[in-house]
Parts: C-alpha cells; structure tokens; sequence
C-alpha cells in the first residue's frame, strides 16, 4: 500500500489536535471577542482535518466497514463547510460585518446542517475506532467525548468558551493519540508482513 497518505493522516491528526487546543484556549484568553489568531487557527486546524479524515480511514482499511466509509464522507463534507463558516468568522473576528452571510435563503440550511454532518461524521469515527480496534480504544472514546463536548457548548451560554476548551482538549487529544499510535500500528503491520514472506 501507498504509505504516503497514511503518513500524511497520522501527521495532520496530530497538527490538528494540537491547533485545535492552542486556538481556543487563545479565544477563551481573549475574553468577550473572539482572537483573530485564535481563530484562524481553529481554520488552519479544520483545513488538516480533511486530509487527517481520508489518512485516518486509510489506516483502518478493512476495519472501517460502513461506519468508517459514512464518517469519512460526512465528516468531511461536515468539515468543509465549517470550514467555509470559520473562514467568515476570521472577518467577523476583525471587525467586518459580516452576519448576514448566514442569513441568505441558500446559506442558512447550510450553516444550520454543515456543523451536524460534522459532529455526525466525528461520532462515527469515534465509534468506527473503537469497534475497528485498528487504534487503541481510547483514541475513538476522546473523539466521542471532545465531540458531545463540543455540540453542548452551542447551547450552554456564558460557559460556552471554556466548554469549548474543554472538547478541544479531550478531541485534541483523540486526533493526537490517533497519530502517534498509528506509527505504531505500521510497524506491526510491517512487522507481520516480514513474517509471512516465504523464503
């Protein structure tokens, strides 16, 4: 197998894990207003997060069975679009009035729904690791916790920001653990391949 997309997914789940944290841990310090690093972070992180989506699935391989497949889709059809939404609260973050691009009788269904493919295709992947058992347990339990996180903090107020550190934490270290782990899931692979080479 071509190593060259399994080893981008392990390094982009891990620069995403690790982006995703420092970003809203940086919005959570700049108070009230959003940080305009912070939040082009949280942009440079859903942007690795495409290519970690199609790295973390070729890893799985077989593994992934239908679970894997729809977390991959909807994840990174989810992916995109808020991307595309992050990429607008950069301008809102530095001052632009930019609410209404939100509002438009075609942008509304897609700011409502991106967001849920999202969390949907997240949710998946956590349970497709777990039941894969490609990764270890853990990585797939953190990605289900950082994302339920995550989905509460919309709708849990003037806490939003520190619920939102708190799904960084626990996602970002799912996507970490995700690539550091699978290193280690080549070589035993490899490793297993060396001894069924008949001599």
């Amino acid at each position: 197998m071509n190593q060259s997309i399994p080893r981008m997914g392990r390094i982009t789940a891990i620069l995403s894990g690790i982006l995703l944290v420092l970003a809203h841990s940086l919005n959570l310090l700049a108070g009230e207003h959003e940080s305009i690093f912070g939040t082009f972070l949280i942009f440079a992180a859903h942007l690795l997060l495409v290519f970690a989506f199609f790295g973390l699935y070729s890893l799985q391989g077989d593994r992934n069975g239908l679970l894997g497949l729809f977390a991959m889709i909807l994840g990174n059809i989810g992916n995109i679009i808020v991307t595309a939404i992050v990429f607008v609260e950069i301008a809102q973050a530095s001052g632009e009035k930019v609410g209404q691009v939100f509002t438009t009788t075609l942008t509304k269904p897609i700011y409502t729904f991106g967001p849920l493919l999202f969390v949907l295709g997240m949710i998946l992947l956590g349970v497709s690791m777990i039941r894969g058992k490609a990764f270890p347990k853990i990585t797939g339990y953190l990605l289900l916790i950082g994302t339920i996180v995550f989905a509460a903090a919309s709708v849990s107020g003037d806490s939003q920001k520190i619920i939102e550190v708190i799904g960084a934490l626990f996602t970002g270290a799912g996507f970490i653990v995700s690539g550091l782990k699978s290193n280690k899931l080549k070589r035993l692979s490899e490793s297993e391949e060396g001894k069924n080479v008949t001599l």
